[in-house]
């Protein structure tokens, strides 16, 4: 009683003192608390594209052979793992390499939301929410390329929006590392293309008058030649919309037509394919995107298991919310908005237009910033009301 007593006493103005004093220690200590809980209950986990990936990196190590087939899309995450082997390193220390970088990651997504709100306690729920969330942890001990991807964006994005000239040219090895590690790459091209623009059209308008035309036209180009060569080498989108499948294969709510559907021929160009399915099926087909769009953001899943999908109603949703908060008044400027959204969107869409997030990876690497932005309007909203209650006498 007399404990309890005394911390009735304390004021709440303690308690925050001393968390920032520790907050970093704290941090590092859950991080490394949660690497051991999840490679206790995962080990190495080899899944069905594990299998691929450990093909040809262990070809590239033993051979020095590159097998030109689609996994040259892949090249970045493979690379890696043939550096590793060609080490005589056995799967184990690919895990633990991504685990540090994840940490790695962290420090940067701190870093990040600190230049962006100046604020230490956005900075901390920001972090305290990626390394918290097992769904992103969790890919630390696969063979899979969601660990690699997800770190490097979070210390691309740091680098290229909260460092200076010098400082920003380490981003260019990385922004070409991104490209190579999954085809889903591009987006960073794309998102880093508009913040360019963007910060160009606020701080040096003569210039940009002179650069965007051109750059624009060549942007354009090497987009399209790029989703191409995706097209042509991974995904056929055809068959994937015939499927009308929002779970990967799973037929809880899939779509339907109730006229027979208008299929290409398959010897056309997949570009000529996908564009000739969606002007002869448009309702089919807006339906079925915009369900995948939803269900991208929504990460329940039907075979999840009860807790896991209130885990994620209770603590994603809310986040979703504030979030939302940060794009109307917060310290975030309007370039590294755009950034954001557009990696966000980008990545939703593509997911809509090609294959279903089976077990929420997909949403992964965006799923930090949008924490960021969260942490961000949270303590904007906070100050302000608490700088409210403080001028009206409270």
């Amino acid at each position: 009683m007399c404990l309890l007593a005394l911390q009735s006493r304390i004021p709440a103005a303690v308690y925050m003192r001393v968390l920032r004093i520790y907050h970093l220690y704290i941090l590092a200590c859950i991080w490394l608390i949660i690497q051991i809980v999840l490679a206790t209950h995962h080990g190495v986990k080899i899944v069905f594209d594990s299998h691929r990936y450990l093909f040809h990196a262990r070809e590239l190590a033993t051979n020095n052979h590159l097998i030109a087939d689609r996994n040259v899309l892949y090249l970045g995450y493979t690379a890696l793992l043939a550096f590793f082997f060609k080490l005589h390193f056995a799967t184990q220390a690919v895990v633990v390499f991504q685990s540090l970088l994840s940490g790695l990651a962290a420090c940067s997504l701190y870093k990040l939301t600190h230049y962006i709100s100046s604020s230490w306690l956005a900075a901390t729920l920001a972090t305290l929410a990626y390394i918290c969330w097992p769904d992103i942890q969790a890919w630390n001990f696969y063979i899979h390329t969601d660990s690699l991807f997800c770190s490097v964006l979070v210390i691309y994005s740091y680098l290229l929006l909260a460092t200076r000239s010098r400082q920003r040219l380490l981003a260019l090895p990385l922004f070409a590392w991104l490209l190579f590690i999954r085809p889903h790459g591009i987006i960073v091209g794309i998102a880093t293309f508009i913040y360019w623009i963007s910060n160009l059209y606020f701080n040096n308008r003569t210039h940009f008058k002179r650069v965007i035309t051109t750059s624009s036209i060549l942007f354009i180009i090497i987009a399209g030649l790029g989703f191409n060569k995706i097209l042509q080498n991974i995904f056929p989108l055809v068959g994937i919309y015939r499927g009308g499948s929002l779970f990967g294969g799973h037929t809880f709510m899939a779509v339907t037509s109730a006229t027979p559907l208008y299929v290409p021929v398959a010897t056309d160009p997949p570009w000529q394919q996908l564009l000739l399915f969606i002007w002869h099926n448009p309702a089919y087909f807006i339906k079925l995107f915009a369900l995948k769009f939803i269900v991208f953001f929504a990460q329940i899943k039907p075979y999840y298991s009860s807790f896991h999908n209130i885990a994620i109603i209770l603590f994603i949703y809310p986040i979703y919310g504030l979030a939302s908060m940060a794009f109307r008044k917060s310290p975030v400027t309007v370039p590294q908005r755009l950034f954001f959204l557009t990696l966000i969107i980008i990545q939703a869409t593509s997911v809509a237009l090609t294959l279903p997030d089976w077990d929420n990876r997909f949403i992964v690497p965006v799923l930090p910033f949008i924490f960021l932005l969260a942490a961000v309007a949270f303590v904007a909203r906070f100050s302000v009301r608490k700088a409210s209650n403080e001028s009206n006498g409270y």
